[in-house]
């Protein structure tokens, strides 16, 4: 992405990458779900230690960009994602469509899903 940003928009909403980033797939170890998210490599990963002696990193923000639930069309499903994802990359566009990829009850209760072509929506 050499100098380059670029914004994906999602089913939750819009976020802006630039690099350094990577785009990694990881299942969740405890949901069937899995996840795209552009983790950000702008930071070092920081180890520390706690008063006990415990230690612990931060680490750079990870932005989600699409969830896929578990099932026999998965491994395809996040292939055409990612092709997309490089897609938008090679040709340095400023706008990788995501919002219609991947499945919209992957995400969960806790996120809230922006309905982006239906303008009667309020917030």
């Amino acid at each position: 992405m050499s100098g380059h940003y670029i914004w994906f928009k999602t089913r939750v909403g819009l976020a802006s990458v630039t690099e350094p980033c990577e785009i990694l797939v990881w299942k969740g170890t405890k949901t069937n779900v899995w996840y795209i998210s552009a983790h950000m490599k702008t930071e070092p990963e920081i180890t520390l230690k706690n008063f006990w002696g415990r230690s612990g990193s931060i680490s750079a923000p990870f932005l989600h960009l699409a969830f896929f639930s578990d099932g026999p069309g998965v491994s395809k499903a996040i292939a055409e994602c990612m092709a997309r994802i490089q897609d938008s990359i090679c040709t340095k566009a400023e706008l990788c469509d995501l919002s219609e990829i991947g499945d919209s009850q992957a995400w969960g209760q806790k996120w809230h899903q922006i309905k982006w072509n239906d303008t009667t929506t309020t917030y």
